[in-house]
């Protein structure tokens, strides 16, 4: 493989601080964000949100050079049962670029992955069950990320209303995951 054939993985990890909003073209005050590195335990964040809603993650820095994303995608969701117990149909991932004229592009998708769980909840400790779900998106004809673009994940669920995200901060527990394979 020579040199210029190498990919750099980009590692992102999706949470929800509480005390801080990003807003980006249609995507406003939201507080669901991609980076690199987690916030420290201690901070104020939610762990988990309703998977009725479509969820989008954003990573909220320009990439400043001219990449393209080529090989495969990969990462991991986790869900749960809050309250009662849930039920799962099916998840679809979708990655997304906006640039500076607010312009959104598709750039690749799982597509609809049926899976057809059931999470117990247990009312006498007041906890469900959780599940985690690997992924991976083929992205075999590149996929240009220019200097000011944003990235973005969309997560729809096809679920009951007990079913929820997890986006837990911390090391321990990783809950949303995403690998890119970036090519400059």
């Amino acid at each position: 493989m020579a040199v210029d054939d190498q990919r750099y993985i980009e590692i992102l990890y999706g949470f929800h601080p509480d005390d801080w909003t990003f807003s980006w073209g249609d995507i406003v005050d939201t507080h669901y964000l991609l980076d690199r590195e987690f916030i420290d335990e201690a901070c104020s964040s939610t762990d988990f949100s309703s998977a009725t809603d479509d969820l989008v993650f954003i990573y909220p820095f320009y990439f400043k050079n001219i990449y393209f994303i080529e090989g495969v995608i990969k990462g991991q969701i986790t869900y749960a049962a809050e309250g009662d117990d849930a039920h799962i149909d099916a998840y679809k991932i979708t990655l997304y670029k906006v640039n500076i004229d607010i312009t959104t592009t598709e750039l690749a998708t799982t597509g609809w992955v049926e899976v057809n769980d059931t999470l117990v909840w247990d009312d006498e400790l007041s906890v469900g069950d959780e599940i985690v779900y690997p992924f991976w998106i083929d992205v075999w004809q590149k996929k240009d990320v220019f200097g000011k673009d944003r990235l973005y994940i969309k997560i729809e669920t096809k679920c009951n209303n007990n079913t929820v995200l997890m986006h837990r901060v911390g090391t321990e527990t990783i809950d949303l995951k995403i690998e890119i394979p970036i090519r400059g």
